[in-house]
């Protein structure tokens, strides 16, 4: 369970974490609405991970634990359900930890509003739909795709790999299908899905419940997933790689991960990506 700590007396209040040694380290933040205190945010600015062991080396990830102790501390406070602000700009991750987000959002009581800032990729597509409206910039981005993991054993064991895919892929397509607009149907969305479709927010509003706005969208993130998709537009993946900086590979603990992630501030440019569907 993390804990808070208010910080220089602002709105702004750090989570703390021990970890295995007994050192307290840092694990995300929550920033209260500075007008009237009635309204919190939660940013979802990296990658969705499964357990919170992976998401606290690196602060903008989140996992579902993460979001079970925003919330109840946002409740804590004896105050009634503040009205949440939901911001994303993630490139995906563990589907099952974004389903499990998305549930546990769904579940929290207080007005919901979503913020799709950049991009809204994967997994992470279905977590705005967990609030009671989605808002987006023209230009921000919705990417649908199957979802994939990786397998081995016997025969047996790929059966059941291959029955855990197609039911999470039928659960992203019911989040999907439950916000879809002017008579989009589940074999619409079933077609996005099958062929990795990226869609500018003004498309996307065309098949699914979605404010669109005039501003412009904040920068882009950048994700580990990107390369492993297989219609991610071409400027993406160069401004990625044009500008990449690794940190060190998480370290392992319970399976070996050992991989490298890349964070970085991008330019506003990244987001007039030309839509490859």
């Amino acid at each position: 369970m993390c804990h808070y700590k208010e910080v220089r007396k602002t709105k702004k209040y750090q989570f703390t974490q021990k970890d295995k040694t007994g050192a307290v380290k840092d694990c995300g933040y929550m920033i209260y609405d500075s007008a009237d205190d009635e309204s919190a945010e939660l940013r979802f600015y990296g990658d969705i991970c499964s357990a919170t062991w992976i998401s606290k080396y690196f602060k903008e990830d989140k996992a579902p634990q993460d979001v079970v102790d925003f919330l109840a501390e946002l409740t804590a406070e004896g105050n009634g359900h503040k009205k949440l602000n939901v911001y994303v700009n993630s490139g995906g991750g563990d589907v099952f930890g974004g389903l499990a987000i998305y549930s546990i959002l769904a579940r929290y009581p207080g007005e919901k509003i979503a913020h799709i800032d950049g991009i809204a990729a994967s997994i992470a597509g279905i977590i705005p739909f967990a609030c009671d409206k989605v808002v987006a910039p023209k230009y921000a981005q919705l990417m649908l795709h199957k979802p994939w993991s990786g397998c081995w054993g016997n025969a047996n064991d790929f059966k059941k790999a291959i029955e855990a895919l197609n039911t999470a892929e039928q659960s992203i397509i019911n989040v999907y299908k439950a916000h879809a607009v002017n008579g989009t149907t589940e074999d619409k969305i079933k077609s996005m899905i099958d062929r990795e479709t990226w869609l500018t927010a003004e498309q996307a509003a065309e098949y699914f419940a979605i404010e669109l706005l005039d501003a412009e969208p904040v920068a882009a993130c950048v994700s580990d997933s990107y390369k492993r998709y297989m219609n991610t537009p071409e400027a993406l993946l160069k401004i990625s790689e044009s500008t990449k900086q690794t940190e060190p590979p998480i370290p392992q603990e319970g399976e070996d991960i050992n991989k490298r992630k890349r964070k970085l501030q991008m330019s506003l440019d990244v987001l007039k990506l030309s839509n490859k569907t």
